[in-house]
């Protein structure tokens, strides 16, 4: 945890850095893990301003989560607002900062701050199961129309 009303998640990612960005921000890959359980629909205005919205599903679950893009450095930096009915009624704020380990792997670091008192355990969890997620999208061999479309 960085403090009360923060965390922090640092992660070794299996995909080179421009990938990892791809993954944080195209709405399809997106879909792949942006959920700690079930399925996950998302949409992205992938532009400073733009928004973006995930809504996490299982059986009769539906979680809506939404925020908006701060910065957009891409593929180094990605910071955004994150509205979800666990956050409180003022947006929280996602930063994550990439960089490379080598050619093939990434160095996560995610600091979700401006959270409430008292969720930061349970966005933490939540957080490293969907970091989980993407580490197994990112380590499953790419078909070229998928490689494709992550790149473009």
């Amino acid at each position: 945890m960085s403090g009360p009303d923060a965390l922090e998640i640092r992660r070794r990612l299996p995909a080179p850095m421009a990938e990892v960005f791809q993954w944080w921000t195209r709405a399809e890959l997106m879909r792949e893990w942006m959920t700690p359980f079930g399925e996950a629909e998302a949409t992205v205005d992938l532009r400073i301003g733009g928004s973006f919205r995930i809504v996490m599903r299982s059986g009769e679950t539906e979680i809506d989560h939404h925020g908006e893009f701060v910065e957009i450095d891409a593929p180094r930096r990605i910071v955004f607002t994150w509205i979800s009915p666990y956050t409180g009624p003022e947006p929280s704020l996602v930063t994550v900062e990439l960089e490379p380990d080598g050619e093939d792997a990434t160095q996560l670091r995610m600091v979700h701050s401006g959270l409430p008192s008292g969720v930061g355990t349970s966005h933490q969890d939540g957080w490293g199961t969907m970091l989980e997620r993407l580490a197994v999208g990112l380590s499953r061999p790419a078909t070229e129309e998928a490689r494709w479309r992550s790149t473009s």
